[in-house]
């Protein structure tokens, strides 16, 4: 039996989200699938991330696309940087193959969420990745930032199929 990939249950996810006149954030564009996946169905992409080597893989891997502006900038800066879109998305921890002492920080995830509710626009989706330290307190500072607020959310939570703790996919519609 074929074990069920995060990200292919995020992106299909993801389908029923958006649409060809989207404008999505990629929070964390990483090594770029998510924002090819996003280039390939929407109007237009924002990609965020704090490594240049990210963006530059991004870009290597969305070179045949036009509708993504690269961002190197902490994902802390969306609601600076951008007045409208339809939906965010991230994929929280570290650069895959990259250096994972470098990962997201659960205090700045939970503040940009704290804006993104406040701005009320579109749908949030965040993979979390709770099997490393700072992941584990993402995930947990994550849940208790949705708990206390009105914010009607889903979870997705994998089988383990590691000794890791498995993905988390949370997700909601601030509008």
């Amino acid at each position: 039996m074929k074990k069920t990939n995060i990200i292919t249950i995020a992106h299909s996810l993801l389908e029923k989200l958006i649409n060809e006149n989207s404008v999505v954030i990629d929070a964390t564009c990483g090594n770029g699938h998510d924002t090819l996946f996003l280039a390939s169905k929407v109007k237009h992409v924002h990609a965020f991330d704090i490594q240049e080597i990210a963006l530059n893989n991004t870009k290597l891997l969305t070179k045949d696309y036009n509708n993504i502006t690269y961002h190197l900038s902490s994902f802390e800066n969306i609601t600076k940087v951008i007045n409208y879109y339809d939906g965010v998305v991230f994929n929280l921890g570290y650069l895959p193959n990259g250096d994972q002492s470098i990962t997201t920080q659960h205090e700045k995830t939970v503040q940009t969420l704290k804006q993104l509710y406040k701005n009320r626009l579109g749908f949030v989706l965040l993979v979390a990745y709770p099997g490393h330290k700072e992941g584990l307190l993402e995930q947990v500072a994550i849940q208790s930032f949705l708990d206390k607020t009105n914010i009607k959310y889903e979870v997705i939570r994998l089988p383990y199929f590691t000794k890791n703790e498995a993905p988390i996919i949370y997700y909601w519609h601030n509008n």
